[in-house]
Parts: C-alpha cells; sequence; structure tokens
C-alpha cells in the first residue's frame, strides 16, 4: 500500500498520532476517535488493519487485548517516498526554470528501428465457403415449400365382442 494512501484518511492520521503517545488496546482507540469521528468500532478495526498493512502500526496480543503501537518501519517507506518527490522536484521533472518551457524526459517518446518496406502486399481474398453459385428461380410459392396436408387419424375403439376381456361402458 502506497504510503501516502495510508494516510489520506483523517482517522487514520488521528489513530497515529493518538498512537505516537505509546501503547494504546483498539478498545481505547476505538472509543476516543469512534467519539471523535462518529464511527464504529469496526470501522476503527478496520482502519488499524489498513495501518497494519502499510507497515506504520504494529500489534501485540496479551489475553484477550490487542495492544497497537507504531512501527518505525512505515514512517522509513514514508521518508523514502518523501525523498523520491524531493528529488523529482530538484531535478525540475515538469518545467525547466532556465528556459521556462515544460520540460518532461519520460514523456519523449522511445525511437525504435524503422520496419523495411515490402510493398503493398497480396489484396484480400475472399473465402469460398458459403458462396451460393448458383441460383434457383422458381415460378410460384408452392414450388419452394409444397402444402402439406394433414393426415386424418381415426380411432375406433375394440368392441367387447372382439375381446371378451375388455369391457367398455360407452
Amino acid at each position: 500500500m502506497d504510503p501516502f494512501e495510508a494516510l489520506a484518511e483523517p482517522v487514520r492520521r488521528r489513530l497515529i498520532e493518538i498512537l505516537a503517545s505509546g501503547e494504546h488496546t483498539s478498545g481505547q482507540l476505538a472509543d476516543v476517535v469512534g467519539v471523535e469521528f462518529r464511527i464504529s468500532r469496526t470501522a476503527v478495526s478496520k482502519h488499524l488493519r489498513l495501518l497494519r498493512k502499510a507497515g506504520y502500526v504494529d500489534v501485540r496480543a496479551e489475553e484477550k487485548w490487542r495492544w497497537y503501537r507504531l512501527d518505525r518501519r512505515g514512517f522509513e517507506s514514508l521518508e523514502a517516498s518523501v525523498a523520491d518527490l524531493r528529488s523529482k522536484l530538484n531535478r525540475a521533472i515538469g518545467w525547466n526554470p532556465d528556459t521556462g518551457q515544460k520540460y518532461d524526459p519520460l514523456a519523449v517518446l522511445p525511437s525504435y528501428p524503422p520496419v523495411p518496406f515490402r510493398g503493398p502486399g497480396k489484396p484480400p481474398r475472399r473465402g469460398r465457403r458459403g458462396m451460393q453459385r448458383t441460383f434457383q428461380t422458381c415460378g410460384s410459392p408452392d414450388d419452394i415449400a409444397p402444402l402439406r396436408v394433414p393426415i386424418e387419424i381415426t380411432y375406433s375403439p375394440p368392441h367387447a365382442q372382439d375381446d371378451p376381456a375388455v369391457e367398455f361402458d360407452f
């Protein structure tokens, strides 16, 4: 996580201010910050987890409490980011004060070796699949789809005299 992103939220900056005085439990931090910013304990826990992920805060478990304290590694990464910004400022990326013009060495396009010209190439060819070669002419719509007459199926129940085991009441 970017060190500036971790400190972008005012709740996290306030948590770091409180932890600068020493170790505190998560409940103590949630009581103070929750009242000031009107957020829940769960939200405070989320901010503490993000600060842990960024390296600003360290935690130790003691019985049922979690004690939070500041970690120097997070501040070293913050100082490195600030030093990087300061070196860019000193190099004046984006503006050259001597000439009074924009200067950005990263914006210069890289030069690639030229590609040799091989000519226009072959013309595009359409494939033969799906092409209709012969056309059918038809005189009437019946030639395309002839009418089909439904076949009538009649059902006649078996007679009782034909099969003595089957009896029907009609």
